[in-house]
């Protein structure tokens, strides 16, 4: 009886075949004006998919029932692996994050075309063509040189097991969140190169397509803080951001993401920045097949990164072809790309909007530069260089507070002009705030100057966004309701503006958490039982020392009583673990959370004896960055409730957007 893994590579030979054949269908039809082979190429997309569906359960099949024989199962599973973290093996190794890429590509495509056509957009042949090319880049990919149905030979009688740093639930939902925000972008782009293609330059790609940028940047932004949370519960280094290569990969399209988001506010508000709209979501996608390209290529060393493959150079061609087609496609219909008006005044939102987006690729440029220098030197010198922290620092922290400082500023500017006396007026209350943050700060013994910085910048704009919302349901106060009742009423009639405003406060609070760092503390040493130690406030007793097993792991448990001025306050149990079918060893951090500061607690050795090797770290704040996270949520909550629908008809003009909608 044929099982259902022995489907997957007939399934993927048959959905690139259906991809490549739709794609001519879809370029066709548009080239002729043919509805009917434009629909016959949808379908061909929405076969693509169901093909792709069937090969992704064969693989999954193939993993739950431990079914060795396949290289690729033997290579990330075991009998001993829990269901859960089998499930994830999907996307532990590169052939079958590869194959989920795939899966959600072809599921996005198949129902972004779909909703198109349905309702008449005139872009959908062109849409459909591009992303059938990327389909089938991918299906090539995994025909070729990346099969994740290989048969092995001789079949052992276990598999290697998945990555220990894996077993983690954050890395059930980072990756999957991460693959979405990057795949979810090749729709406005698929719809950008169909405007280019088809000259039909008007509002419709964006318009068609506004509900999809917002809800990859949305998986995007929430997928990068659930890596910082499993570094900083995982790795056992004490950080949550260490400027990693593969985390910088997936920085970089979130920053010109973000200043696409905004730039596209202003062609809709004024008909302006259309050639640096287009020209945004193509660094955007194209920065997310470069950080594909990143982890699969084994060019730079990182945790994140597979074992170094054949696929790496398969990639480059098709950056580089998507960069030049699509600049040649921009630099062709540049005439028709200009701007219908002008900056009226430098003191004007559009000028804001403009200086926003400036700093978010500058600050992707650098980084990009400083991510990809170590290779460039090594090929021009034989030696392997870095570029650590303090040079993403020095060039980054800057640029984030300027955009701070712009996240308040912004909502205040009127648009077209506004003369300087308004300005002053309206700024000074959160003038007065952020003055008096720094004042308090400085009174009270703070002697970072960035922390302080930082800090007065988040309440001028705390204040900025709050005044927004009291000007907001002011109207509706005057009226005689509440103001809960008024807040409610006036987020739920313009979701799109308030809900970018709730993301700023989550964005805000965020950099509250990132500006504790500057007083974090630290100490090492190793411990024998009963052992003290001192940190800050705390004192930490090495009271007790558990030995276990599993069928993955050897389990070295330490138990850290912690105490205040001599008052117990809890007892922590940090890990060292042993995973027995791959021989690494693993840490498993104790940490006490408050708003007020973290107490992070590493044992990274231990000895036969039972000392420890023991680490603690006090992080003050660090607990608003993941509030500021659950803000940000709520905040993308409210903008996609309140949004158009995924493809809108040509035909019906474009509803307003409101200034802040990611304004991030």
């Amino acid at each position: 009886m044929t099982s259902a893994a022995e489907l997957g590579r007939p399934a993927l030979i048959a959905a690139l075949a259906f991809a490549s054949g739709g794609g001519v269908l879809c370029a066709v039809g548009a080239m002729r004006g043919r509805s009917d082979l434009t629909r016959a190429g949808v379908r061909a997309l929405v076969a693509t998919f169901a093909l792709t569906s069937l090969a992704t359960a064969g693989l999954l099949y193939a993993l739950l029932t431990r079914d060795f024989s396949f290289e690729y199962v033997s290579a990330y599973s075991s009998r001993s692996l829990p269901v859960g973290y089998t499930f994830s093996a999907l996307w532990g190794g590169m052939e079958g994050s590869l194959l989920f890429w795939t899966l959600l590509l072809t599921g996005f495509a198949a129902f972004a075309v779909r909703g198109a056509d349905r309702r008449g957009s005139r872009l959908v042949g062109w849409a459909g063509a591009v992303l059938a090319a990327a389909i089938a880049f991918f299906l090539l990919l995994l025909v070729i040189p990346a099969d994740p149905f290989t048969r092995l030979a001789q079949i052992p009688a276990d598999g290697r097991g998945l990555n220990p740093l894996l077993q983690s639930p954050g890395m059930m939902i980072h990756p999957p969140l991460l693959y979405t925000g990057f795949v979810g972008f090749s729709i406005p782009f698929a719809f950008a190169m169909a405007a280019l293609l088809s000259g039909r330059l008007d509002e419709a790609w964006f318009t068609s397509t506004r509900r999809w940028a917002l809800f990859a940047w949305s998986a995007l932004s929430v997928g990068i803080v659930l890596g910082g949370a499993w570094a900083y519960t995982e790795l056992g280094w004490g950080g949550y951001w260490a400027w990693d290569p593969v985390e910088n990969a997936s920085f970089l399209p979130w920053l010109t993401a973000t200043a696409y988001l905004h730039s596209v506010v202003i062609q809709e508000k004024r008909r302006m920045f259309k050639v640096w709209n287009i020209s945004l979501i193509l660094m955007t996608y194209a920065l997310a097949i470069f950080g594909t390209f990143l982890t699969r290529s084994g060019l730079l060393s990182s945790i994140h990164t597979f074992t170094e493959g054949p696929i790496g150079k398969w990639f480059l061609p098709f950056i580089g072809l998507m960069l030049i087609g699509g600049l040649a496609l921009i630099a062709l219909r540049y005439d028709s790309l200009r701007s219908d008006n002008q900056l009226d005044s430098m003191l004007s939102r559009e000028s804001a909007f403009l200086a926003n987006n400036v700093l978010f690729l500058a600050a992707a440029v650098a980084i990009l530069w400083g991510t990809i220098y170590p290779v460039i030197a090594e090929l021009f010198t034989g030696v392997r260089l870095s570029v650590g922290p303090p040079f993403f620092n020095t060039v980054f922290v800057p640029t984030g507070l300027a955009l701070i400082l712009l996240t308040g500023l912004g909502p205040l500017i009127s648009w077209r002009r506004m003369s300087k006396g308004a300005l002053l007026r309206i700024v000074r209350g959160p003038l007065i705030a952020g003055s008096v943050t720094i004042f308090v700060l400085a009174v009270v013994g703070v002697r970072s100057l960035g922390a302080m910085v930082a800090f007065g910048l988040c309440a001028f704009s705390f204040a900025a966004i709050g005044a927004e919302f009291a000007r907001g349901s002011g109207v509706y106060r005057r009226r005689g309701m509440g103001t809960l009742q008024a807040l409610n009423e006036t987020v739920a009639r313009n979701r799109r503006r308030y809900g970018g405003y709730v993301i700023h406060l989550g964005v805000l609070l965020i950099v509250i958490g990132f500006a504790g760092a500057a007083f974090n503390k630290e100490v090492a040493r190793p411990l024998q039982l009963g052992d003290s130690i001192n940190i800050g406030a705390y004192t930490m007793t090495y009271a007790n020392f558990r030995q276990d097993s599993t069928p993955e792991k050897e389990i070295f448990e330490a138990e850290i009583e912690v105490t205040r001025g001599g008052s117990y306050l809890t007892t922590l149990y940090p890990q060292r673990n042993v995973h027995i079918a791959q021989g690494q060893p693993q840490s498993e951090v104790g940490i006490r959370t408050t708003p007020v500061e973290d107490l992070y607690v590493v044992v990274s050795s231990v000895d036969p004896d039972g000392t420890i090797g023991f680490r603690a770290f006090v992080n003050p704040l660090t607990w608003w960055i993941w509030a500021g996270a659950v803000v940000m949520v709520l905040g993308m909550w409210v903008v996609l409730s309140g949004d158009l629908p995924v493809a809108v008809p040509v035909s019906k003009p474009a509803r307003s957007f409101e200034p802040g909608v990611v304004k991030a």
